[in-house]
């Protein structure tokens, strides 16, 4: 045979081509027997022809023969019975069932699935012969889950499930195995035995997982090899004599190993393996592999406990990576906010958005961009030329029947590029109309890195004598370090999510400006007569579009506090009631005025000419035909003002159909995400935030209003410290003194969870105490506070939710809220409650 070595490039086409159909290879490994049943009489059709050395009975002799002649007839009605009530059958393994031979009696673990045509019962001997109780298993797994779901990081969470792995199983080497958007692999976490040499950091071709594997790997989480040295077990007959098909072995645990990857792991020196899948939105993201530097089998209970870790961790991974680019999302999503501020407040947002070129920039971690509308480019920063760019567009629109696409090597996809590598290695582009051809680009340079590979991760093929062509698993695994060219930095998630939150904000807020401008424009052309005057009206109507975008987004910002809603509604209800009653009588006395001119008009026709002059000058005809209609706008006008009014005192009652329950972690957490700012005072010290969380249940209340109470009394602490702070409480030289805000949660009496929120600012007097539930009632500076905060905390807490809150505080010490709600409402506990909270005010 001749060896021939491939580009890399042509990987894809070699994985598509010639992989194998590993899933029929109609063989398994040789430590267990796989029977092939045909329902609901449990004929045996096929069977693994190993059957004589484990049961002392022929293959042949099985076929066609019923699975009730060497298992007992309570295990077949328990088979049968458990098949009848779980058609998805993944609980029920493992099946115990016994087999009796001439000389002896064992006991196997069986796994029992289907494919789509046949029921498949595969034994393996068990090292017990009895069902693992979930006691032991939740003892196997108990202090494993516990370390990982503390991990501080993605990458403390993927040492710990390797050091736990190699624990629970002994292999010699357990290993994070993580793919990239490739599909190549990298090692990003190890734990081993101290001969071994690591493989930590090290990346591997895609082609070693073939795509085949990697498609087995993300519905079949859980793969043991426990001899590469094993002879395979052929399946009498090879093909299924219902179906005349290969057996289809995807989500067997027995299936025997590729040839291939035999002497890929024979390569290596391993000789034994087991890997758990570890998946990300339903997608394959990595593997736990396990390397044995000899035979290795693993019993069911051991393996199942690991197959519960890698789905633990598959729970926790996204938490973990998103975790990772935590703060520079919170940076984004500030400068993100900036932006849209900017293009809501201006005329023209292509304009704008050039005019924010920093911001621009800023939000992707770009060096240079383009602002494309229609025929117009605008670029910023670092671009390639403006001719190049514009040759560029034709060749990526039909990219754009998505929303975004990124790449961190399009010298590599457009080869006319790679003379601008410098400024335009990596491409993000950003579709906001195609229609309009309204397009933005963002370009990275290229970055130079030096990739750490297992060896040559050049794919290595075969010819066969036949002439055919088969891939071959690589034979070295030393050291080779690749120079990676024509790449950028990669475009993160949170990158990419920011632009796409740009675009629908945009769409939003500008779109919908330009939609309404080509509207009054087309009407424009339509009525040259009044060209003059709608051109007046049009620019009026484009200042009322900005001045109301302006408030929108000021009255979003201030929305999620809930403080001020009832006090606004009431403010503004007054006026409008006066405003929309007279409208009536004004709408009266013009008709009678209009009226009396009529009259004139008829009697005294044609009038003086002074009148009739006057009547020219003031186009009495258009006045008598428009006046009407102001006051029909205005009418129309006021009473949307009102409607606008009654939302407003509605939500400040308090809709009872948000009550849900919620984790009260989660509210307070994000109270003090929007109140971040504020932590870091404008004078001196930083503000210590202590979080004391106790293990509290879901509980059960109106989630955004108990989020308004949070809002209102961490924000009061907050205040209170800075008070202290300007006073000279934590001045520098007081180290001991630091200012602090403390939130603590607990169960109480087993149906109260209290939220304890305290400050250690100025603290107050017991007969300011005593009012501060009052409405309207407050300490703070005039434009500082309305005194409505806590009167609706007091009202969430003890009417809505039947708790209790009351405050304690001492002169020159701080102050302390203490709010308690039930798990679950309690009506005649609610009244209790109530009179109990009467002697704290």
């Amino acid at each position: 045979m001749n060896s021939n070595q491939i580009s890399q490039a042509n990987q894809g086409y070699l994985a598509n081509k010639y992989q194998e159909q590993i899933h029929l290879s109609g063989h398994i490994q040789p430590h267990g027997i796989l029977f092939v049943l045909k329902e609901p009489e449990l004929t045996i059709l096929q069977v693994s022809n190993n059957s004589f050395e484990l049961l002392g009975i022929p293959g042949e002799n099985l076929l066609n023969q019923n699975l009730s002649d060497f298992l007992n007839q309570n295990q077949i009605d328990t088979v049968k019975k458990s098949l009848e009530n779980n058609p998805g059958l993944k609980i029920l393994n493992p099946v115990k069932l016994s087999v009796k031979t001439r000389d002896k009696s064992l006991v196997f673990d069986g796994t029992i699935h289907r494919d789509e045509n046949n029921l498949i019962l595969e034994l393996e001997q068990a090292i017990s012969e009895q069902n693992i109780s979930f006691l032991n298993f939740y003892h196997s797994v108990r202090e494993a889950a516990s370390k990982m779901q503390g991990a501080s990081s993605l990458k403390n969470l993927c040492q710990i499930i390797v050091e736990e792995i190699r624990k629970i199983t002994g292999f010699d080497r357990v290993m994070v195995y993580k793919f990239d958007s490739q599909n190549s692999g990298s090692v990003i976490a190890e734990d081993k035995i101290e001969t071994l040499e690591s493989l930590l950091g090290l990346n591997y071709p895609s082609l070693d997982i073939p795509p085949e594997a990697r498609k087995i790997f993300q519905v079949n989480c859980l793969r043991l090899i426990a001899d590469v040295n094993s002879q395979p077990v052929e399946i009498l007959p090879s093909n299924n004599p219902i179906t005349n098909e290969s057996l289809d072995l995807t989500y067997s645990v027995l299936r025997s190993v590729s040839p291939c990857h035999i002497e890929y792991l024979k390569n290596m020196g391993v000789a034994a393996s087991m890997s758990v899948s570890l998946l990300k939105n339903q997608k394959l993201w990595g593997l736990i592999a396990c390397h044995h530097n000899s035979p290795k089998y693993v019993p069911y209970e051991l393996r199942a406990a690991c197959e519960f870790l890698g789905q633990t961790m598959s729970l926790e991974m996204p938490v973990r990576e998103n975790n990772e680019d935590y703060n520079y999302r919170l940076e984004l999503q500030s400068v993100k906010s900036q932006i849209i501020e900017n293009i809501s407040t201006a005329s023209n947002f292509i304009d704008a958005l050039v005019e924010c070129q920093n911001l621009l920039l800023n939000l992707v971690s770009a060096e240079g961009a383009v602002v494309i509308c229609g025929d117009h480019f605008h670029l910023v920063g670092k671009t390639p030329p403006l001719i190049a760019t514009q040759e560029l567009i034709p060749e990526i629109e039909e990219h754009f029947n998505q929303e975004v696409f990124s790449t961190d090597s399009f010298p590599k996809v457009y080869q006319k590029f790679k003379k601008y590598k410098d400024v335009a290695s990596g491409l993000l582009a950003l579709s906001i109309s195609s229609a309009q051809k309204i397009y933005i680009l963002w370009f990275r340079p290229e970055v130079i890195r030096t990739v750490d590979w297992a060896g040559d991760p050049t794919p290595v093929t075969e010819i066969e004598s036949n002439g055919k062509i088969k891939l071959c698993p690589r034979k070295s695994f030393k050291l080779w370090k690749e120079i990676v060219k024509l790449t950028s930095l990669p475009w993160k998630k949170c990158e990419i999510d920011a632009v796409l939150e740009l675009r629908n904000a945009m769409i939003k807020i500008v779109l919908e400006q330009v939609d309404k401008l080509a509207k009054l424009n087309s009407a424009l052309q339509n009525s040259e007569a009044r060209e003059k005057e709608k051109s007046a009206q049009l620019e009026q109507t484009l200042r009322k579009l900005q001045l109301t975008q302006t408030q929108l987004i000021q009255t979003e910002k201030m929305s999620s506090l809930g403080q001020l809603v009832a006090g606004i509604a009431h403010e503004i209800n007054n006026p409008v009631n006066f405003i929309y009653g007279n409208i009536e009588y004004a709408n009266n006395y013009s008709h009678e005025l209009m009226k009396l001119i009529k009259l004139y008009q008829q009697h005294y026709n044609p009038p003086v000419a002074e009148i009739e002059a006057e009547s020219e000058e003031i186009e009495i005809e258009f006045i008598l035909e428009d006046l009407p209609k102001l006051l029909k706008s205005m009418k129309v006008g006021t009473e949307r003002i009102r409607e606008i009014v009654k939302s407003l005192r509605n939500f400040s009652r308090l809709d009872e159909a948000e009550k849900k329950e919620v984790n009260i972690h989660q509210g307070i957490d994000s109270t003090l995400l929007i109140l971040n700012h504020r932590i870091t005072p404008k004078i001196g010290k930083q503000i210590s935030l202590i979080k004391e969380y106790g293990h509290v249940p879901l509980v059960d209340c109106y989630a955004s209003q108990l989020n308004q109470v949070l809002m209102n009394i961490v924000a009061n602490g907050i205040d209170a410290v800075e008070e202290a702070q300007a006073k000279g409480k934590f001045s520098q030289s007081n180290e001991s003194e630091i200012p602090t805000i403390k939130i603590q949660t607990e169960v109480r009496e087993k149906t109260f969870v209290t939220i304890t929120i305290s400050d250690n600012g100025m603290g107050m007097k017991k007969e300011v105490q005593s009012k501060i539930f009052n409405p309207f009632f407050t300490t703070k500076p005039v434009g500082k506070g309305t005194g409505i905060g806590l009167a609706i905390s007091y009202q969430i807490v003890v009417e809505k939710h039947g708790g209790r809150i009351f405050c304690n505080s001492k002169l020159g010490e701080g102050t302390e809220f203490v709010i308690e709600i039930p798990i679950q409402k309690n009506t005649q506990r609610s009244k209790t409650i109530e009179i109990d909270y009467k002697k704290f005010i």
